[in-house]
C-alpha cells in the first residue's frame, strides 16, 4: 500500500505533506478510506513525527472498524504528545470497541484503560466533543445501566448542541428498556424525572402490550416536551396501531412523523426504524441530505418503492414491515457483542453490506426475518450448538434461499449466519431441500468436501443478496392469485413514450375461491409508473364492480394507458377483491425506449382481442383491446398490431414498405424452420403507420413461438424487425 501511495506521490513534483494531509481528510470525509490511509502513511514516510497523520491513520482504523490497529494508532498519538486530548480521546474510544472483541479477562484490561484514556479527558476538559457520552458506552457495555443514562444525561446538559449524543442518548434508554425485567424497569425509570424516562416508559408499556397505558402517557406528552422531538412519540403510536390491528391509524401516525420533520434527531429517530432493510446505495443517499424537507421526502421515496401496490391508498409494505419490528423486539433481539470468538464463519465466505452493521439491536435471524418475512420453513438441531435452518422457496421476484444459523462459543439470543451447518444431523434434515445433502449425508469424503465448498460459495451469495434486498409478505390467510399482463410500447406525442398496461382478472378462479355465494363483486385496482429515483410518473386507481355469472370460468381484461417520458422505470399493479383476504400483485423494472425521429423503427407487438371493453379501441374496423395474455387457443384467431415510424419518403412524397409476420418454433430467431404467416405490401404518404395482421394459427403445433415481424423500407431498402414470444395452445 505505502509502494502505491509513493508511486501516486512520485507522480506529482513537490508534494507537500501538509497538502496530502488536506487530501487525506477529503477521502476521509468521502469514505474513501483506502486512499486516505495510503495519503497518511505517505505524510508519515515523508516525517516521521507527524501527529496529524497519526490521528488520521487512528479515524480510519476506526471507520474501517479495525479497533486493535486504532488501539496502536492511537497509543502512539499520546505517547510522543502526552498532553493530547484527542489522543487520549479516541484511545478510550478504541479500547472500548476493541476490549468488547475479547475474551473476559482480556476485555476487562482493555475496558480499564479505557476508562482511564476518558477520565484524563474529563480531568482537562469534561466539554471535550462527546466524551461524557463515550464514557455512558462503556458503562453501558458494563452492563451498569443507571451510570450511563446519568452519563448521557449529564453530556446532553452540557452539550445539547451533539446530535450523535442525544441520538445515543435515546438508544441507550432502549437498550435499558429492552434487558430490564417487566419489574424493574418503571422504578428505573421513575428515578429520573426527565421527559426522555416518561417517554420510555410509554414504550415500555407498548412492548408488554399495555396499548391502552402507553397511549395515553404519550399522547399527554405531545407539545409538552422539547426534549422529545414529535417524531419519537408519532413512531410510537404508531406501532401501537398496527399492533392493534389498525394499519390506517399507525399509517396516519406514522406519515405525520415524516411530514413533520424539524430536527436533526427526529429524522434520525425515522432512520433508526428503516435502516435495517436500507440499502447501500440509499444509504450512501440519504446521509448526503441536508434539509428537513429532503429527508421527508426519502422516506416518502424510500416507502413507495417498497410498496406492491403504490396506488393504493395505504402502503402495506409499511404494515408488514413495523409488524415484523414489533415481532423481532419479543424474539429477536440481542445486545450482547458479535466477537470473532462467536463468529461461525471464520473463513470468512459471507460478505455483508455496510448498512449490515448499523444494526446493533437484533440477531442475524432477527435481520433476515425483518428484511424477508417469515419463513416457509424451518429446522432445528440440537447439539454441542445449535443450528438453525431457513428455507425461503421462492416466488416469481425472489428466488430460493436457504439460510443457515448457529450459536457458536455464545449463549443468550447471539445467532449468528453461516455459511454451512456443521452439524451432520442438519444435513438429514435438509435433504428435502436440496438433493445434494444426501450426497453430503451418503456420498464419499472427497465428494462430500467439495460439495460443502460449493454450498459455502452459493451461501455466501444467499446472503449477499439478501441483505441487500427486501419483500413484502402476505398474512398466510390470504389468498394470493395470479394476474396476466402485458406493457406495450409506442410512440406518443411530444417525444413521450405511450404506454398501454393490459392486465386481466381471474374471475373463474377468484369466483372459486369464494364459493358460490358471492355474485357482486367489487375490486380495487390500482397502477403505478415509477421512475429510478421514486417519483411517481402515471398513476392510475379504480374499483371494479363486477358481477360473478354461475359457472364462470374467463377473466376479466382491462388496460390502463400512459403518456410519459422515454426512461427506467417501475411498473406495479394490484387487484384486491374488497371485503375478502385476496390479493394479486405484480412489478416489473423495464426501460421505456425512445422513438426518436431519425431512422426507421417499430414499437413493441402488440397482442389484441376482440373486445367491447370501455378502454377498446377501433382498428381498421376492429374494436379491440391490448391482450394481457402471452399465449393463445389455436383455434382462435391471432391478431397483432404494430406500429412503423419515420418511413423514408421519395420525391415525390411517397412511402412504400413491405410488412411480414414469421412464427419460428421455439426461442430462437428467424431461421429454416420459420412460417411466413403474414406477407403484405404498403404505399402511403404518412411517415407513420399503424397495421393489424390477423393470422389463422389452427394447423399450428401447440408450443412456444418466437414471432418476429419484420418490415422492409421499399425507398431505403432496409430491413428493421422486432420479436416476441406467443404460445400456442390446443384448449
Amino acid at each position: 500500500m505505502l509502494a502505491g501511495a509513493l508511486h501516486a506521490h512520485a507522480q506529482e513534483p513537490a508534494v507537500k505533506p501538509v497538502d496530502s494531509l488536506a487530501a487525506a481528510g477529503r477521502e476521509s470525509r468521502l469514505g474513501n478510506t483506502p486512499r486516505a490511509k495510503e495519503l497518511y502513511e505517505w505524510v508519515l514516510h515523508e516525517d516521521s513525527k507527524s501527529i496529524p497523520a497519526r490521528i488520521g491513520l487512528g479515524k480510519v482504523a476506526i471507520a474501517e472498524t479495525e479497533w486493535g490497529e486504532g488501539c496502536d494508532r492511537f497509543q502512539e498519538v499520546v505517547e510522543r504528545d502526552t498532553g493530547s486530548v484527542v489522543g487520549h480521546y479516541y484511545a478510550g474510544i478504541c479500547r472500548r470497541e476493541y476490549g468488547a472483541q475479547l475474551a473476559w479477562i482480556m476485555r476487562n484490561a482493555q475496558w480499564r484503560k479505557s476508562m482511564d484514556n476518558f477520565l484524563w479527558v474529563l480531568a482537562r476538559d469534561s466539554s471535550y466533543e462527546d466524551v461524557l457520552y463515550q464514557l455512558a458506552l462503556l458503562y453501558r457495555y458494563k452492563d451498569e445501566y443507571e451510570q450511563a443514562l446519568d452519563l448521557g444525561r449529564l453530556q446532553l446538559r452540557r452539550r445539547s448542541d451533539l446530535n450523535g449524543a442525544a441520538l445515543g442518548l435515546f438508544n441507550l434508554y432502549r437498550y435499558v428498556v429492552a434487558v430490564v425485567s417487566p419489574g424493574e424497569i418503571f422504578q428505573l425509570l421513575g428515578r429520573r424525572h426527565d421527559p426522555l424516562a416518561v417517554y420510555f416508559a410509554g414504550e415500555a408499556l407498548r412492548r408488554q402490550g399495555r396499548f391502552k397505558e402507553a397511549e395515553g402517557l404519550l399522547r399527554g406528552m405531545i407539545g409538552h416536551a422539547d426534549a422529545v422531538p414529535v417524531q419519537a412519540m408519532d413512531i410510537a403510536l404508531s406501532r401501537i396501531s398496527f399492533a392493534k390491528g389498525d394499519p390506517a391509524e399507525g399509517e396516519s401516525f406514522y406519515w405525520r412523523a415524516v411530514d413533520n420533520i424539524s430536527s436533526w434527531l427526529g429524522s434520525a429517530l425515522l432512520f433508526e426504524d428503516i435502516k435495517y432493510i436500507i440499502t447501500d446505495d440509499e444509504l450512501r443517499s440519504y446521509n448526503a441530505l441536508a434539509s428537513d424537507r429532503k429527508k421527508s421526502l426519502f422516506f416518502h421515496l424510500f416507502w413507495n418503492l417498497r410498496n406492491p401496490s403504490p396506488a393504493a391508498r395505504s402502503n402495506v409494505r409499511l404494515a408488514e414491515h413495523e409488524r415484523r419490528i414489533i415481532r423481532a423486539e419479543h424474539e429477536f433481539e440481542y445486545y450482547g457483542f458479535r466477537t470473532h470468538f462467536n463468529d461461525p464463519d471464520k473463513l470468512h465466505y459471507l460478505s455483508f453490506p455496510r448498512a449490515f452493521f448499523l444494526n446493533r439491536e437484533f440477531n442475524d435471524k432477527g435481520l433476515v426475518y425483518i428484511r424477508h418475512g417469515d419463513p416457509d420453513d424451518v429446522q432445528r438441531t440440537i447439539g454441542e450448538e445449535l443450528n438453525e435452518s431457513w428455507l425461503y422457496s421462492g416466488k416469481e421476484e425472489s428466488p430460493k434461499r436457504i439460510f443457515y444459523f448457529t450459536q457458536a462459543n455464545t449463549s443468550g439470543n447471539n445467532w449468528r449466519l453461516t455459511s454451512f451447518p456443521e452439524d451432520p444431523r442438519m444435513w438429514e434434515d435438509l435433504v428435502m431441500w436440496d438433493h445434494r445433502y444426501d450426497r453430503l449425508v451418503n456420498g464419499q469424503s472427497l465428494d462430500q468436501v467439495q460439495l460443502q465448498d460449493q454450498l459455502r460459495v452459493e451461501s455466501g451469495s444467499t446472503v449477499s443478496s439478501a441483505l441487500a434486498t427486501d419483500e413484502n409478505t402476505w398474512k398466510k390467510e390470504t389468498k394470493v392469485f395470479a394476474m396476466p399482463r402485458e406493457i406495450y410500447a409506442f410512440r406518443g406525442d411530444s417525444g413521450k413514450t405511450l404506454v398501454n398496461v393490459s392486465y386481466a382478472l381471474p374471475l373463474g378462479q377468484i369466483a372459486g375461491d369464494l364459493g358460490d355465494s358471492v355474485k357482486d363483486l367489487r375490486v380495487e385496482v390500482g397502477v403505478s409508473m415509477n421512475a429510478a429515483d421514486g417519483r411517481v410518473l402515471a398513476s392510475g386507481l379504480d374499483t371494479l364492480s363486477l358481477t360473478i355469472l354461475p359457472g364462470r370460468s374467463g377473466s376479466f381484461v382491462e388496460l390502463y394507458r400512459f403518456s410519459v417520458p422515454p426512461d427506467s422505470v417501475r411498473i406495479a399493479m394490484h387487484a384486491r377483491p374488497l371485503g375478502f383476504d385476496m390479493v394479486s400483485t405484480w412489478n416489473r423494472r423495464i426501460r421505456l425506449p425512445a422513438y426518436p425521429a431519425t431512422v426507421p423503427m417499430m414499437s413493441d407487438i402488440e397482442l389484441l382481442l376482440p373486445s367491447s371493453a370501455k378502454s377498446g379501441i377501433d382498428i381498421n374496423g376492429m374494436k379491440a383491446i391490448a391482450s394481457p395474455f402471452d399465449e393463445l387457443p389455436r383455434r382462435n384467431t391471432l391478431y397483432i398490431y404494430w406500429q412503423m415510424y419515420n418511413l423514408t419518403k421519395d420525391a415525390d412524397g411517397k412511402t412504400g414498405y413491405r410488412s411480414r409476420v414469421l412464427l419460428t418454433p421455439g426461442e430462437s430467431g428467424p431461421g429454416d424452420e420459420s412460417v411466413v404467416a403474414y406477407d403484405n405490401t404498403h404505399a402511403g404518404r404518412d411517415e407513420s403507420e399503424g397495421e393489424l395482421a390477423s393470422i389463422d394459427v389452427h394447423a399450428f403445433n401447440t408450443g412456444v413461438y418466437t414471432l418476429t415481424v419484420e418490415v422492409t423500407d421499399r425507398r431505403m431498402v432496409r430491413t428493421f424487425s422486432r420479436s416476441r414470444l406467443v404460445r400456442l395452445t390446443g384448449d
